[in-house]
């Protein structure tokens, strides 16, 4: 075997259970009676336990101490800000699909003052009621007929929220940072956690309009040193889709996604803020057919990643056609190239850990 599975086992506890809590069962794993993984010795071999360990989650109390901490910081914000903003959350840990390393929680204050709005669009789709059923048209006659355009400055607004919340974490928090564009960096000292501030709006997309579900809204982040708004973003659909795959797969999405986050953090070519990031691991996994993996024992989910993978080099058509978790986006239209380059990287590493379990379940038969 040409990997040290002992010292990259090492790396996955010390990354993702720091403080040494009890980890729960991968799915169903004990349970499963598949004749390849019948063999005991093979449950206690190096490169299995690595598996295993890859797709785990984080412990999850590490986790309850990560939305505790952004919890911490939402209060000393809600008692600036009143009523001006409400608090949202998005990143991985709101999937546990987060690795600690990429122990991602963002703490999403949003103005209550304004939304922007598809105008354009509800207005086109309002143009084509044979294309809405009797719901959807009337929530979208309704958002239309109640709009009224806001006679303050967004922009300003936003604005004000993030300097106002600067000062106060500032002189809550020893370590702070208020130089980040688009959040402001919290180190939080009890529980000690990480948590970034994102000042934003909502928008209303065709989508939210017309089922008025909180989970379809867009948001658009404020940028403080451009001073505009970032293109819209749906982070609570992503979350929902990716919430709600998993459970049809009994959690094998998540183990798929966790799996490829830490092959690619112990993956000496890859730079961890490189072409490929947790956005992009969401959308390649959620792409993969269910059937393909629906029933899979964890270990057989390796393969299907590393096909899938195989696949996205190979087929420029296939891999054109893969989109964001939340549709909006085609993933490899930007930096395809970089991205191309992470994905070979990729592949040959977990290429080579089923080449180990392959050439392990040989010598144990």
């Amino acid at each position: 075997m040409t990997k040290r599975y002992d010292e990259l086992i090492q790396k996955i506890n010390q990354r993702t259970n720091p403080d040494s809590f009890t980890m729960k069962a991968l799915f169903a794993e004990e349970n499963v009676t598949s004749l390849l993984f019948e063999n005991k010795k093979l449950k206690t071999a190096e490169v299995y336990v690595y598996v295993q360990k890859a797709m785990k989650g984080v412990a999850q109390e590490y986790t309850n101490n990560s939305k505790t901490a952004a919890n911490q910081v939402e209060e000393h914000l809600k008692r600036s800000h009143s009523s001006e903003v409400h608090f949202e959350r998005q990143g991985s840990v709101m999937t546990n699909t987060h690795i600690l390393k990429d122990n991602d929680i963002d703490l999403v204050q949003i103005t209550n003052k304004s939304k922007g709005v598809d105008h354009i669009g509800l207005k086109n789709t309002l143009a084509n009621p044979n294309t809405l059923n009797s719901i959807e048209y009337k929530n979208l006659k309704k958002h239309s007929e109640d709009f009224s355009q806001y006679e303050g400055n967004q922009l300003t607004d936003l604005k004000n929220i993030r300097k106002k919340s600067e000062e106060v974490l500032a002189s809550t928090y020893k370590e702070v940072d208020v130089e980040k564009v688009n959040s402001i960096y919290v180190q939080v000292s009890s529980p000690k956690r990480d948590v970034d501030v994102v000042t934003a709006t909502y928008y209303k997309g065709v989508d939210y309009m017309k089922t008025n579900r909180d989970y379809r809204r867009g948001i658009q982040i404020y940028n403080k040193e451009l001073h505009k708004l970032s293109n819209v973003d749906y982070p609570f659909w992503s979350i929902k889709r990716i919430n709600e795959r998993s459970i049809l797969t009994n959690g094998r999405l998540k183990n798929m996604i966790r799996f490829i986050k830490n092959v690619k953090f112990d993956c000496d070519n890859i730079d961890n803020k490189g072409a490929i990031r947790s956005f992009h691991i969401n959308a390649i996994c959620f792409n993969i057919d269910v059937a393909k993996y629906q029933y899979a024992h964890f270990l057989e989910l390796v393969t299907v990643i590393n096909d899938e993978l195989i696949r996205i080099l190979i087929d420029k058509s296939y891999r054109d056609n893969i989109k964001s978790v939340d549709g909006t986006e085609t993933i490899f239209e930007k930096d395809c190239d970089k991205k191309l380059q992470e994905i070979r990287f990729l592949q040959a590493e977990i290429n080579q850990i089923i080449i180990d379990l392959n050439l392990l379940n040989k010598q144990l038969i």
